[in-house]
């Protein structure tokens, strides 16, 4: 007999793989998380699980290290994502404009972008040796600094160095959507802005800026979101050092879980995170107006 289905159950067919794969590999992964944030789990007495409720994140909430991380988590996001979105919308706009070769360019930026991440900041912790790395070198022979500085020793270096790679590693991310979205817009508004005598800056501010700010708005919650989660940079860089100056909170989480073994404190830290960025998500959204009708139209 052959068998007849209807649109609806032909889609839901096809739905069916995501739907397992979202729930394997998203749904249960955070209800799990939320589950071990309410108990006491250590991983060397897996069947010794009480339930202690708030208790964690009250363990948490009152840790100073928490509150030291959460501080430096909001200055390595703000930093980078800003630095994203100025260094990448500078860059769409100069691979955008009609020169010979510029798909040579637009081809090499996707180089940092596809490099492992552990490739990338092994080579980091060479360039910037405060003994034997190059940045010292080239400084100190073009006359710009007089000693060597230690870039992942000190506090704030260190912070700086961990910045400076997350914006050179994902910069072109930025660059690819800003790019994509001004090779949608109508060559006519310019000429038209032309026409009436706007200059350069004009016609960036009143055409482009507009055109792109959804896209933007999108750019900028997606890298928010993955830069405030990144644990592998600030590992493998700095390893949260010196001392405790770069440590974020997907360290903390990580440490509380594995060094500490507290797994329900490592959970608890993780949801308070998942809370934090969704708030903070919905209300960047909500303020940049992105998804809001034209009412002009």
């Amino acid at each position: 007999m052959k068998l007849r289905l209807s649109d609806r159950q032909v889609g839901v067919l096809f739905m069916l793989p995501l739907i397992v794969a979202v729930g394997v590999f998203l749904v249960w992964p955070i209800a799990e998380a939320v589950r071990l944030s309410f108990v006491r789990y250590n991983p060397l007495r897996p069947d010794e699980q009480p339930f202690v409720g708030f208790d964690n994140y009250l363990f948490v909430l009152d840790d100073p290290l928490f509150w030291e991380s959460f501080t430096q988590a909001l200055v390595w996001t703000g930093w980078s994502t800003v630095l994203q979105a100025l260094i990448g919308v500078g860059l769409a706009l100069l691979l955008h404009q009609p020169l010979k070769g510029m798909n040579v360019f637009r081809g090499l930026l996707l180089f940092p972008y596809i490099v492992p991440t552990v490739v990338i900041a092994l080579n980091w912790r060479w360039l910037f040796n405060a003994e034997i790395g190059i940045v010292n070198h080239l400084l100190m022979s073009a006359g710009i600094i007089d000693e060597r500085i230690a870039w992942l020793s000190t506090p704030n270096m260190a912070m700086a160095s961990a910045i400076m790679l997350n914006v050179w590693k994902y910069t072109p991310f930025v660059v690819i959507v800003v790019l994509a979205r001004l090779q949608t817009i109508p060559t006519e508004l310019y000429d038209a802005a032309k026409v009436d005598g706007a200059g350069a800056l004009r016609r960036f501010r009143d055409i482009t800026l507009p055109q792109l700010a959804e896209v933007l708005a999108v750019v900028i919650v997606f890298r928010t979101i993955w830069t405030f989660n990144k644990f592998e940079e600030i590992y493998l860089l700095t390893r949260g050092g010196p001392g405790t100056s770069t440590y974020n909170l997907a360290l903390y989480a990580f440490d509380q879980s594995i060094a500490n073994l507290r797994m329900g404190v490592g959970a608890a830290s993780g949801v308070i995170m998942l809370l934090l960025l969704l708030a903070g998500s919905v209300v960047y959204i909500r303020i940049s107006g992105f998804g809001r009708e034209d009412k002009s139209a």
